[in-house]
């Protein structure tokens, strides 16, 4: 599977400003030229065969009611499983 960057629209923390589009800055990561704000898409790390991997939510669940350890968090970074949990 060849990952396509996406259009994704910042807008910029809920201030008013116009939703501008973020660039794609390579490796499935984006930031908003505006605010600066990145974010990081999830499908980009993901393989061929991704049928058995857990979501994002289902692992941060698993990982919060094991104490936030990180043996529980299977292969999402502490940050992505926050995110996910929002």
């Amino acid at each position: 599977m060849k990952y396509k960057p996406t259009i994704l629209l910042c807008n910029h923390k809920g201030n008013g400003e116009p939703e501008s589009q973020m660039e794609y800055c390579g490796n499935g990561d984006y930031v908003c030229p505006v605010c600066g704000d990145s974010y990081h898409d999830d499908d980009f790390d993901r393989g061929d065969d991704d049928s058995e991997r857990l979501s994002a939510y289902d692992a941060a669940l698993i990982w919060q009611s094991n104490g936030e350890d990180e043996d529980y968090m299977f292969g999402y970074t502490e940050e992505q499983l926050r995110r996910a949990l929002e």
